[in-house]
């Protein structure tokens, strides 16, 4: 596991995955590049330096989780694992049960080689990119971390969300409605008081996931990352909330957010998870930064929201997956596999292959799946498949769709399931009246239980006899590669 930012850029360097980039542009180039590399099926992770108009050492790593490997590597597994294999070795880790490890507090730690308070504090003075075109602004948090504490129970929570700069201390920060962080800080607001908040831009792989995992309300994200690296996370108190940070974040944003009725500037818009511009721009509440604390050569975290969005956000894709496996083996039989599909956007699409054992058993399993606290959110299609299909693997994840399915018998519609703003099918109607509801497709591409062994046989080899073949015929794919 990795204590830091810098120990994974690192090893990820030693794997040949890594490319350093001298002379970009913070706007738009640095957005640009990352795309294009994001395309490539073995993307490498990215660092930017000496950035136009910066100081040399003011740096931006991009791409940083594109690969199994990389996924593989931040959460400590087998790095020879992808697809399913990776998912079920996940799996296994949540079988086992993840047990809260609470932070320890440090003195000191590398995010106080430079620190700044009050008029001193410039938040201008990091390369922040413009990652597309028809962003609203600049963003030094994209693979961040917000940091609040509820004012009522003490326990402190943390998440991904997006920080937008415009002045040397002023800052706005997107909360979606109803995420813990946005309950919490409306918790001070109702008290007339300012929200503490801190920011990390840049730190330890698993510190990034925990925030993205639905942990639940009242459990800390620290106690959870703690978990998932097996031993404390090291925190330092805040120069100017009593907040804790990650004492070796890269660079740490301090400060509150300011009630309603006391400013606000525009946040976005910005290119959303989908790949859209579907949020739109709003009035945020002013992150007033107060302290500003950063390592020598500090590096900011970024994520371009592509497509594919494996590569910024540390295998949401596999973790979900192995989640809803989890949950699926606690209550049905035959679950074989599970993928989520980053292409469709992080959570839209969702697929489960299982071995019949019953009559309705897909249609009890695609229902599950549709409802699960993993998968409910902006889900658009639940897919069941039988056990021969690899759902990770998309030619025959299609030709299941194309094949076994019946449109007319294969296909229901749930109406009114839970999205967010920042889904691209929301009308403009239903925005206005903040309606924030669409409609899940459950597919069963299954061959029909009840006449399932009259069911045409397939072509395809079976995976044994496959395998057997590489093995034997294994130098004919080693020449074809190496020639």
């Amino acid at each position: 596991m990795f204590d830091d930012l810098r120990q994974f850029i690192a090893r990820v360097s030693e794997l040949g995955e890594l490319k350093q980039i001298d002379g970009a542009d913070w706007d738009l180039e640095i957005g640009a590049i990352t795309e294009i590399e994001a395309e490539s099926p073995d993307a490498r992770l990215l660092l930017f330096q000496n950035i136009k108009g910066y100081p040399p050492g003011f740096r931006v790593a991009s791409n940083l989780f594109n690969t199994s490997r990389r996924i593989a590597l931040a959460f400590g597994l087998p790095l020879h694992l992808s697809g399913t294999a990776l998912v079920r070795a996940m799996k296994e880790r949540i079988d086992k049960g993840i047990t809260l490890i609470p932070p320890v507090y440090v003195t000191s730690g590398p995010v106080t080689e430079n620190v700044f308070t009050g008029d001193d504090v410039d938040i201008m003075k990091f390369p922040s990119p413009r990652w597309h075109k028809d962003d609203g602004g600049r963003y030094i948090g994209t693979n961040g971390i917000v940091i609040t504490r509820d004012p009522d129970a003490g326990w402190v929570n943390f998440a991904p969300q997006r920080v937008q700069v415009h002045d040397r201390n002023t800052a706005a920060i997107f909360m979606a409605t109803g995420r813990h962080n946005d309950i919490i800080r409306r918790k001070y607001w109702a008290q007339g008081k300012s929200c503490p908040v801190a920011v990390s831009c840049g730190q330890e792989p698993l510190l990034f996931a925990a925030g993205d995992w639905p942990v639940t309300w009242g459990t800390s994200e620290y106690d959870f990352a703690g978990g998932l690296k097996g031993t404390p996370i090291k925190v330092i108190k805040g120069i100017t909330t009593d907040l804790p940070l990650p004492a070796t974040a890269e660079i740490v944003l301090e400060g509150e957010l300011l009630p309603p009725g006391a400013g606000s500037v525009i946040e976005g818009p910005f290119g959303e998870w989908p790949g859209y511009y579907a949020g739109g721009a709003r009035p945020e509440t002013i992150f007033r930064v107060n302290s500003l604390l950063h390592r020598n050569q500090p590096i900011i975290q970024g994520g371009r929201a592509i497509v594919n969005p494996a590569g910024w956000t540390l295998g949401r894709h596999i973790w979900r997956a192995a989640l809803v496996w989890h949950e699926l083996e606690r209550q049905i039989p035959g679950v074989t596999g599970v993928w989520v599909v980053g292409e469709a956007g992080i959570n839209s699409m969702i697929v489960a292959s299982i071995r019949q054992m019953y009559p309705g058993h897909a249609k009890q399993t695609v229902e599950l799946l549709s409802c699960l606290q993993a998968t409910a959110l902006n889900l658009s299609y639940a897919i069941i498949v039988d056990e021969d299909i690899d759902p990770s693997n998309m030619s025959e994840l299609i030709w299941a769709l194309g094949t076994r399915t019946d449109p007319a018998e294969s296909i229901d519609i749930l109406h009114h399931t839970r999205a967010t703003p920042a889904h691209p099918m929301i009308s403009p109607e239903k925005r206005d009246r903040s309606d924030y509801t669409h409609s899940t497709a459950q597919i069963i591409a299954c061959r029909p239980y009840h006449w399932k062994d009259k069911f045409p046989k397939s072509a395809k080899s079976s995976s044994a006899d496959l395998k057997a073949t590489r093995e034997k015929w294994a130098q004919l794919w080693e020449s074809v590669r190496g020639g």
